[in-house]
């Protein structure tokens, strides 16, 4: 009888119920083997316990990794993928589970880094473009399995997207300032040349040529504070006084600085007040930035005897909502997206004719985005553009 109890909760251990105890009060051999059986069952029930807490514990971290986890054996078939792997190779790590990884992962730069890196048994790193509409760039990294033969791989997966992005926006962000602070330069070098080898003796000549100089040089120092004060927001190093302005009267004055340069073209600013007394908490020099930027471009970009209409009113969630709407030539849909990008121009040739330096709306931007506001743009070709600021209420 006490054989056929032991057998009975070994069978039981061994099916998973370790709440297994025995108690035979004699002192003999079987006694003492009860006892260590009891010993046994004890220990065995804590170490699955901590197995099960170690288990979920790692599968808490892995299902909340940023990055995907994939296992797989010697056979290549998925002992294990987190839900980030699933997302960035478009596959449902569940179903995959089991199954060759292949069946549901098709890229061929993945596969041959999987054969080689269990033939070779060592790591290996690489980028996988994937072959998709997402257009996705992914790192991969590839390391086997500790363990003689070799049991499988770990591939760790992570979005570099938009590190890619990035990076190119970097480099177009060099080329574009050597390339805007090459043309004023290039142009004061021909004109001082010309003038070094005899137009200096030539009154007319001179003087035009001199004021070319001065008109390339306020360029270039326009570029570089341009390009100053955009670093400097962005770096976050810049103090803003936040204060409550009061718009009408902080309009009006921003107006007369534009006024000159909208008469030379007949073009009508209009101030439109829907709820008055209305003051937005922002700083008095940055507002007067947006404000002077957004009303400039209007100017550049609406044609002789037009109309820019400087409006504001209250929004919902105790914002201000404030438009800056012109009768200009307008933007095509396709590039508002990247409007307000540095260096980013519709017409390159016409922004440069016009004097801009490609960085105004870029510092607005930056701007609204310090103060906790937003800003968007509606625009259609032949009608004009509407910038919206939304600020919040002073």
């Amino acid at each position: 009888r006490p054989l056929t109890i032991l057998t009975n909760a070994a069978e039981s251990i061994a099916n998973g119920d370790y709440d297994q105890k025995l108690y035979f009060p004699q002192q003999d051999e079987l006694g003492i083997l009860a006892q260590s059986f009891n010993h046994m069952s004890r220990e065995m029930a804590e170490r699955v316990r901590q197995l099960q807490a170690s288990g979920d514990r790692l599968s808490t971290v892995l299902e909340g990794m940023v990055e995907g986890v994939i296992a797989i054996n010697e056979r290549q078939h998925v002992l294990f993928a987190n839900e980030s792997a699933g997302r960035l190779l478009f596959f449902s790590p569940e179903a995959a589970e089991g199954k060759a990884l292949f069946e549901s992962v098709r890229n061929h730069q993945l596969q041959k880094s999987v054969t080689e890196v269990l033939k070779t048994l060592e790591p290996q790193r690489m980028e996988v473009e994937l072959e998709s509409t997402s257009d996705r760039i992914l790192g991969v990294t590839t390391t086997p399995l500790p363990g003689t033969p070799c049991p499988g791989l770990v591939i760790v997966l992570f979005d570099m997207t938009e590190l890619r992005r990035l990076e190119s926006l970097r480099q177009e962000f060099v080329a574009n300032v050597s390339h805007e602070l090459k043309t004023p330069l290039s142009s004061i070098k021909a004109y001082t040349e010309t003038l070094i080898r005899g137009a200096m003796d030539d009154p007319e000549i001179n003087k035009t040529f001199l004021l070319r100089i001065e008109e390339q040089a306020d360029r270039l120092h326009q570029l570089i504070l341009d390009l100053i004060s955009l670093a400097s927001i962005e770096s976050g190093n810049q103090v803003f006084d936040i204060i409550s302005i009061e718009l009408k009267p902080f309009v009006e004055s921003c107006l007369v600085d534009q006024q000159k340069v909208a008469e030379s073209k007949q073009i009508e600013l209009i101030i439109e007040e829907k709820d008055p007394g209305i003051k937005v908490k922002a700083d008095e020099e940055g507002l007067h930035q947006i404000l002077g930027n957004l009303i400039n471009n209007a100017i550049k970009y609406t044609p002789d005897q037009g109309r820019i209409t400087i409006r504001w009113q209250l929004d919902k969630r105790n914002m201000v909502l404030l438009q800056v709407q012109d009768t200009g030539i307008g933007i095509e849909e396709k590039h508002l997206a990247r409007l307000f990008e540095r260096f980013f121009r519709v017409d390159k040739a016409r922004s440069r004719e016009l004097g801009g330096t490609g960085l105004g709306l870029s510092i607005v931007k930056h701007l609204v985005q310090s103060f906790k506001g937003t800003i968007g743009v509606n625009s259609k070709v032949g009608e004009g553009s509407t910038f919206s600021v939304r600020l919040p209420r002073g």
